[in-house]
Parts: structure tokens; C-alpha cells; sequence
């Protein structure tokens, strides 16, 4: 099969990594495969050299109603429709409710099925009217639509789900698959995620300032970047823990460091199914989570394999955290139960289900 990917860009992000992820492990099973970006700067991620990338580095179009936004979101349509032409692609998956629209419009009337995703929580990402609209009717008009959750799919009207399925997220990072779980784990507290007010970091700093008054000696790291890095800087030093939190941006080796720590937070409000917290498992990190929509319900047996705590409430994080510093065999079962993820979330097993859901379209 010649199988296409849409996707604004590659830059760091779980939907990116997903992509590069999946597209190279459909080469390897005997596809043939190309990413279309619409933006090639600031690539974080690259996959195998089997896959085609194709940018078409499109110009920014306005972000308010207006005729030139139209207008340009006409003209990208046609410019991914005369790329899938020229590829003679079988099918096209698109990466986020926005590529959706476009893989909508430039698949029709043509051979190559257009396949949706959705990528984020429904209810909460962009959830406005003119959005929801726009999100279900493409949906209904898809030739498929792949979720990650099964409540994500219950968003969507019934003649969605009965041409959809339901696939999780792979563990996609090749590197969770070289680490071994730490025999003597370092007293960092990890965090990642873009530095945005989805992932609520700021609870994590204040759940940290109740957990450092009991553990000194340990420390919090936050991977990621974003819009919200001055504010929680800000933060951050108003707890007067410039010394013990540290913010340093993106790292494509992350995850070999959250390996070695005590624990992994996730904080979020809301969530798709989240990648960052599926490797920390993955590498038999001790993790807490938020029950936040969705994803992580999904993931985490409360007690078993994780904690969960409820959304918002960073005394319940510091609890958690606090729970696990200070019982190693509650730390060792949840360490042991979590890497389990690595059977049940497989590269390979995911991308043959990713396949199977292709070839019966």
C-alpha cells in the first residue's frame, strides 16, 4: 500500500512522534510511506529513512474569519490534493482535527480513503461552537476515523463509530526500548510536557513546595517549551525553589533520565492519551496522574500500576508523591506492574492494528 501522513509539522510533540513513529514501522513491515508537512522549521523529530518526507511549506494564513482565511485554506486543500494525486496514495491519515478538514476536501472525489484522528480530548481542545461543528461534520464525512480512546469516540455521532475504531497509542519512543528500570533511582521528581496551562505545571511546583518541606534533598525537572515558561519561572521563585526546580527545555533523551528517577508526574487537565506518561511506565518509573480526560483511566489500574488523583488539586499530587518516596515496596510493585505496558502497547502490535484497520477500508 502507498500510505500518506498529513501533519502541520514535526516539531516536539506526542501527534509528531506518533507519525514519525508509525510511518517508519509500516516501512519496516514492507509499505511504502511519505509525511506531508506543511511547515519543515524547528523539526524535532525524523523517521526512518525509508519514509519520504514531503514539505509543501505552505504561508501562514490568517487566524481570524475572514475571505484571505478561506481563500487560504482553499488553496492549501488544493495544493494536498494535487500531492495525493501525483503520489497516487491509497490512503491518507490525517494527524489533528485541522488536518482532518484538509484530508477531508482533498481525498474527495478521488481513490485515496481519508482517514481522521483524534488526537486530544474532544470536549475541552478547541471545543468552541464554530470548531465542534466544523470537527463533527468532517468526521461523518471521513472514510475512517481512528481514536485513542473509548471515550473520545463516544464525542462523536454514531455513523462515526461504526466506520472508526479505537487504537491506543503505541509506547513509540525506540528508546524506552533499550532502557532497563533503575536499580538505585535518583532523587528527582520528573515532569514533561509543553510548558502550556493544559498541562498545569503549576501544580506540580506547588505540589513540589509541600513535598520538599519532607524531602529536602530531592529535586523536580520539567521537560518541554511553551507560552507558559515566564509565568511558572515566576513561580518557581516567588516558592523559593530556584535551587531545587529547573526548567530546561525541550531534550530527545528525556525519557533516559526520567528512567533513573524517584517518580513521574503527570498534572494535566485534560489529555488524548498521553505519550509522556505511557514511556515513564514503560521504563518503570513510579508514576502519579491525574485522572484528567483522557487517557490516563485507561492506562492506570489506581494502586497497581500508578496513582491517580483527581484533576486540580496539588496537595492530592504531593500526597501521592509523598506515598511513594516513602514506601520502596509500594515504589518496586508499581514499577514492576507498570512496565506490563510494553506487552500491551507495543510498537509493532499497534502499527499491524493501524494496518488491519487500513486494509478493510
Amino acid at each position: 500500500m502507498k500510505i500518506g501522513f498529513l501533519i502541520q509539522s514535526l516539531t516536539s510533540g506526542g501527534a509528531e512522534r506518533a507519525c514519525c513513529q508509525l510511518a517508519s514501522q509500516m516501512v519496516k513491515k514492507g509499505e511504502a510511506v511519505e509525511i506531508i508537512t506543511f511547515d519543515s522549521e524547528n523539526q524535532f523529530y525524523t523517521p526512518d529513512e525509508g519514509v519520504s518526507l514531503y514539505d509543501m511549506d505552505l504561508k501562514e494564513i490568517p487566524k481570524n474569519l475572514s475571505a484571505k482565511r478561506v481563500f487560504g485554506c482553499i488553496s492549501r486543500a488544493f495544493e494536498i490534493r494535487r500531492k495525493i494525486k501525483s503520489r497516487n496514495l491509497d490512503c491518507l491519515i490525517c494527524m489533528s482535527t485541522v488536518m482532518n478538514s484538509y484530508g477531508l476536501i482533498s481525498a474527495l472525489f478521488t481513490k485515496t480513503k481519508s482517514i481522521g484522528t483524534e488526537r486530544n480530548n474532544p470536549y475541552r481542545y478547541k471545543s468552541d461552537k464554530l470548531n465542534s461543528i466544523i470537527k463533527k461534520f468532517s468526521a461523518v464525512l471521513l472514510d475512517g476515523f481512528v481514536f485513542q480512546t473509548y471515550e473520545s469516540a463516544e464525542y462523536y455521532p454514531k455513523s462515526v463509530l461504526k466506520k472508526g475504531c479505537v487504537i491506543q497509542n503505541a509506547v513509540f519512543n525506540p528508546l524506552v526500548y533499550e532502557i532497563s528500570p533503575s536499580d538505585k533511582r535518583e532523587k528527582i521528581i520528573y515532569g514533561i510536557g509543553r510548558l502550556n496551562k493544559q498541562k498545569r505545571f503549576d501544580l506540580l511546583i506547588k505540589a513540589f513546595a509541600v513535598i520538599h518541606e519532607l524531602f529536602p534533598d530531592y529535586s523536580l525537572v520539567i521537560f518541554g517549551e511553551g507560552e507558559e515558561r515566564k509565568n511558572l519561572e515566576n513561580l518557581i521563585d516567588s516558592k523559593g525553589l530556584t535551587e531545587f526546580v529547573s526548567l530546561p527545555g525541550n531534550d530527545s533523551q528525556a525519557v533516559k533520565k526520567v528512567a533513573q528517577g524517584s517518580v513521574f508526574v503527570l498534572s494535566s487537565d485534560y489529555e488524548g492519551m498521553p505519550n509522556v506518561l505511557m514511556e515513564a511506565m514503560a521504563v518503570g518509573t513510579p508514576c502519579v496522574s491525574t485522572r484528567c480526560k483522557m487517557g490516563p483511566e485507561e492506562l492506570i489500574t489506581d494502586e497497581e500500576n500508578g496513582l491517580l488523583v483527581n484533576t486540580g488539586s496539588y496537595k492530592e499530587i504531593a500526597d501521592a508523591v509523598i506515598r511513594i518516596l516513602s514506601d520502596d515496596s509500594l515504589a518496586e510493585k508499581l514499577s514492576l506492574n507498570s512496565r506490563k505496558i510494553l506487552e500491551t502497547n507495543n510498537i509493532s502490535a499497534i502499527t499491524d492494528k493501524w494496518l488491519d484497520y487500513i486494509k478493510e477500508l
